[in-house]
């Protein structure tokens, strides 16, 4: 590995890969406590709807999944950007924090990548591409991993049940080619992916009516990995038993429907090849505003998850019309209002 990178294992498609993580991907090391930065997904002239919100408590654990410190309420980021949250550890600890949990608030964000650096100046990742392999809610995210052409895509979580995740827990090492190794096998490959989704302690993502997920799955040490010997472990909760109620009440889903919520009233427009309308519409989990690619000529109308063809000199109807964006079937648009905010993705704008 070279000095000062990190090869962090990423799936793409289902697939294995490496990406590598430079220096500047992560924050500086403090000498008491460990260091979280949360990048979301990237947008412009007002935004990927809800991608900046509020930041995730964190809660941290170590490698015997012992609670060592939590940062609730961090604050916000906004959209496009990334904040880095410190969490001092309980004592003035230096341990290693090896399993980190996020549990979300009230505005969703749809997280890229997060990060945390050690108070011994270790440093390890994990990218939002996990979430949509595993099953999570997902968009895409014109966010780039510095030093890399690498946009990976990005994983909503919020607590008020706008969508299914409140939160998940990350075991950091075992998404370091450095510490976990890196099978070249494609079915070893595919036993890979299965254990980071579903044994629990790798990745594990948290759903309403967990509002305030406050625990982890951890592996018991001294057993035999392969036996999957797991335990959970309890953090404090964010709120004193008399808040409950009052807990409830502020995460109850609200009567907002898609149709006038903020992802219909924006549209992305991309022209990155990696980013088809097509891919979007079919998968069961992807959400977030209407999209149009207008390198490969696809429309996804979100609410429905129907796929469109952009209008051109050969089809003028039943199609997207990008001069007044519009979706035109049977020559009448099909929108009563125009969309609030157009997010340009293009690579030139």
């Amino acid at each position: 590995m070279a000095a000062g990178v990190f090869e962090a294992i990423g799936v793409i498609s289902g697939v294995l890969g490496i990406i590598q993580f430079g220096i500047d991907n992560f924050a500086a090391p403090e000498s008491v406590g460990s260091t979280v930065r949360i990048a979301v997904g990237l947008d412009y002239d007002g935004g990927l709807s809800n991608a900046g919100g509020d930041l995730p408590d964190v809660r941290l654990f170590n490698e015997a999944g012992d609670f060592i410190g939590m940062v609730a309420d961090p604050g916000t980021v906004d959209s496009g950007g990334f904040a880095d949250i410190t969490i001092p550890h309980n004592g003035g600890s230096t341990q290693q924090a090896t399993y980190a949990l996020f549990s979300a608030n009230d505005n969703a964000i749809c997280i890229a990548y997060a990060a945390i650096t050690w108070p011994g100046g270790d440093e390890y990742s994990w990218i939002g591409d996990w979430g949509r392999q595993c099953g999570g809610t997902w968009y895409y995210s014109n966010y780039f991993i510095s030093g890399t052409d690498r946009k990976p895509d990005c994983m909503w979580i919020d607590a008020n049940n706008d969508q299914p995740q409140t939160g998940f827990q990350v075991h950091w090492p075992e998404f370091s080619k450095e510490a976990s190794g890196y099978p070249e096998d494609p079915s070893e490959q595919a036993g890979r992916i299965d254990r980071l989704c579903n044994a629990g302690p790798p990745f594990k993502m948290y759903k309403h009516p967990d509002t305030d997920p406050k625990s982890i799955t951890y592996w018991v040490l001294g057993s035999r990995r392969s036996e999957g010997a797991t335990a959970t472990s309890y953090g404090p909760s964010k709120y004193p038993v008399s808040a409950r109620f009052q807990e409830d009440r502020r995460y109850s889903r609200s009567n907002e429907t898609y149709h006038n919520g903020p992802h219909f009233r924006n549209l992305v427009i991309d022209d990155n090849a990696e980013h088809t309308g097509r891919e979007l519409c079919e998968s069961p989990t992807s959400l977030g505003p209407d999209f149009i690619n207008i390198a490969d000529g696809t429309f996804c109308r979100m609410s429905d998850k129907t796929l469109w063809p952009v209008c051109n000199g050969q089809v003028l109807d039943n199609c997207f019309k990008t001069d007044v964006k519009q979706l035109i079937i049977g020559g009448v648009a099909t929108r009563d209002s125009p969309y609030k905010n157009i997010i340009d993705w293009t690579s030139v704008q």
